[in-house]
């Protein structure tokens, strides 16, 4: 059928104000995250303690960590295109899911029911049905419209994955807070599976906060692994490159399936995953095992994306888009050495760590670990990650020098880099002076990469796309 030249303006105007909306919706997710991270300071949240999150901290956690989340969601339907879920009101839905449970969680500092709990669960719901219609417009993007996400490969693959993985850790979340704030009486059928598994309520309530925690974190690892595999056009690279990183994405994949499998099982029975290389109190548990396998992979993965792209007729990387991609590879070494390397040590050393329990000499080394790798590798460095790569896919197309994202992006890596330094030393010698002045860094970086997301500064039509 023959496309009249109005109707293709059309479309195409269409088109440019939904992905002008999207970028829109990214900013002010990215406002957002940086917002909280600062009103952190402001509520007094007590972050450089040691030990795990209180309830206000976790709650606040989820304040920060849902709109990143949000953030991949949007990334995705930016770097796949995907007109499902690139409209208005997808984009309005981001905004609207933000508000109510950025609001709701920041504000919740107790148990229990209130207008706060009410925001906050609200917002999480939204969260799920735009990540369900995210994931319909993927396989419908994949399977009929790209023969399987052709041209994107395994990463497709592992992106999708990952997606399903969050939306499947997410009712694991939702059941805990029902248990927390309302109670295990209230929640229909649970005495009968308490019997029938012999779990203790308490414990059954930690293994829900443990599943759901440990899942949608290395789900939304992998997630923003995918994209950024994309995004530096694995697939244009020579063909050893390439198998490398399919090797990196599938080991991944697997990981992640396996990681899904083993949390959801433990959160409904209770079922203690079994240590493995076992020698006394030492031993790595095998859903770390697992996903330190998971990490492997991605530094697989690094190596198959690294040098110069080598398909005909590709361009070569801008110097933005080189010098992103050195942010991306420094937040997942760092991150691998923060929390792998230092986590296996410990987990290694038992004996003198003691688990974080006194009296052992190291439990006091042991609970800074536990408090300094959530707040580094888990919470900051996902947090850059997805602002590099949504600085990325905005400057994409633009061959000429900005200043912003290049300093947003350098600034990051001293950042990154000086909060390793400062968790090892926090570790080591209990100081965490070192500790906090890299997440002040961490800030101040965020905010230069904030306001070079200012949507359509300075760039032509051409240069917004990825």
């Amino acid at each position: 059928m023959k496309v009249s030249r109005a109707d293709e303006m059309r479309e195409r105007s269409n088109g440019a104000k939904a992905v002008a909306f999207t970028d829109i919706a990214v900013f002010f997710t990215v406002c957002w995250i940086v917002l909280a991270l600062m009103l952190g300071l402001l509520f007094k949240m007590h972050w450089f303690t040691q030990g795990d999150f209180s309830y206000s901290q976790a709650m606040y956690y989820h304040g920060v960590m849902i709109p990143v989340l949000i953030l991949l969601y949007l990334l995705t339907t930016k770097i796949l295109a995907l007109n499902l879920a690139n409209g208005r009101a997808y984009s309005g839905s981001a905004i609207l899911s933000i508000l109510f449970v950025g609001l709701g969680s920041i504000f919740n500092t107790s148990k229990g029911i209130s207008v706060t709990t009410v925001s906050q669960v609200i917002g999480m719901v939204m969260t799920d049905c735009i990540g369900i219609v995210l994931v319909v417009a993927m396989v419908k993007w994949g399977l009929e419209e790209h023969a399987g996400g052709k041209g994107t490969g395994a990463a497709f693959w592992l992106l999708l994955t990952s997606l399903t993985a969050i939306l499947i850790s997410s009712p694991l979340g939702h059941l805990a807070g029902w248990f927390i704030d309302i109670g295990p009486r209230s929640i229909p059928g649970l005495n009968a599976l308490l019997n029938v598994t012999g779990i203790e309520p308490n414990d059954f309530q930690d293994s829900l906060v443990a599943s759901h925690s440990h899942l949608i974190v290395a789900a939304l690892m992998t997630g923003l692994a995918a994209v950024a595999a994309i995004y530096l056009e694995y697939r244009s690279r020579a063909r050893w490159k390439r198998r490398v990183s399919g090797i990196g994405l599938w080991m991944m994949l697997i990981c992640i399936l396996s990681a899904t499998g083993i949390y959801v099982f433990s959160a409904i029975i209770g079922w203690e995953p079994p240590v493995l290389f076992a020698s006394g109190p030492n031993g790595i548990p095998l859903d770390d095992v697992v996903l330190t396998a998971l990490e492997i992979g991605l530094l697989i993965m690094m190596v198959g994306i690294s040098g110069s792209l080598e398909s005909p007729g590709t361009n070569p990387f801008s110097s933005l888009k080189a010098t992103i991609r050195i942010g991306i590879f420094s937040n997942w070494i760092f991150g691998f050495m923060g929390a792998v390397i230092l986590g296996i040590y410990i987990e290694l050393h038992e004996g003198f760590y003691g688990g974080g329990e006194a009296p052992a000499p190291g439990a006091v080394n042991d609970n800074i670990f536990i408090r300094a790798h959530m707040l580094y590798a888990f919470f900051l460095l996902p947090i850059i990650l997805a602002v590099i790569l949504v600085v990325g896919c905005k400057y994409n197309r633009t061959m000429a020098p900005r200043s912003l994202p290049f300093i947003f992006v350098w600034t990051s890596i001293f950042g990154m880099l000086s909060g390793l330094v400062g968790e090892i030393v926090w570790f080591t010698t209990g100081g965490n002076q070192a500790f906090v002045f890299s997440v002040f860094v961490m800030v101040m970086a965020l905010i230069v990469g904030m306001i070079s997301l200012w949507p359509n500064a300075g760039l032509k039509e051409s240069d917004i796309s990825v």
